[in-house]
């Protein structure tokens, strides 16, 4: 019984942990939107999200890492989704599955949407983006190795994990939010083909656009 205890007290402490991560991430996103990065103080996102600055500084070092968070989240389910996948499927085939799951979740999420918006208002922080997504590439990067019994430091893990978070990026930047999920699906599995075939030259319009 003591121990059914402690476990149910340690499972309250972590989903505390991770409401008060996600109210920082939130109230981060839509103070930026609304006033702009410059004029967004630490105390501030602290005062939105109803925490202290002290409690702040345990999970972010700046107020940009608040902001971006959000793909330190999906990085951790994109390595544990491409893990689960079957061993007898090629890195790209498997990394291709991996992304198609995790796509309908993430343009669901309402934060995920805003800080899109958020990135088309002030491009400056697209530098943090790239930042982030070179973190996303390395982790699935030791992922693909992990799955292939190649060195972390071998070329091809890093090649097929780079490959595939470009097609994500070249087909999120191409989809239009207004459209349906499955258009993005569409183009994704459009991008990945084209990778596979040897990226060949396509014969008129984009082919990452159905029907364009």
């Amino acid at each position: 019984m003591a121990a059914q205890t402690a476990e149910a007290a340690q499972g309250l402490r972590e989903r505390k942990k991770l409401e008060t991560r996600s109210a920082l991430r939130a109230a981060a996103v839509r103070l930026y939107l609304e006033r702009g990065p410059a004029d967004v103080t630490v105390h501030d996102i602290c005062e939105a999200a109803g925490v202290s600055p002290r409690t702040f500084f345990n999970y972010f070092e700046t107020k940009d890492d608040a902001v971006f968070d959000w793909d330190n989240r999906l990085t951790g389910q994109l390595v544990d989704l491409l893990t689960a996948r079957p061993a007898h499927e090629a890195p790209l085939e498997a990394l291709h599955h991996t992304l198609r799951t995790a796509i309908p979740a993430l343009v669901a999420d309402a934060g995920w949407r805003e800080r899109r918006k958020l990135l088309g208002a002030h491009p400056e922080l697209v530098r943090k983006l790239v930042h982030s997504n070179s973190h996303m590439s390395e982790a699935l990067s030791d992922a693909v190795a992990a799955r292939t019994g190649l060195s972390a430091d071998a070329l091809y893990p890093r090649l097929v994990a780079g490959a595939a978070i470009t097609v994500l990026r070249s087909a999120i930047r191409a989809w239009d939010p207004e459209s349906s999920t499955e258009e993005l699906l569409a183009m994704l599995d459009s991008c990945f083909a084209s990778v596979a075939a040897g990226l060949p030259e396509p014969p008129g319009d984009d082919p990452a656009r159905p029907g364009g």
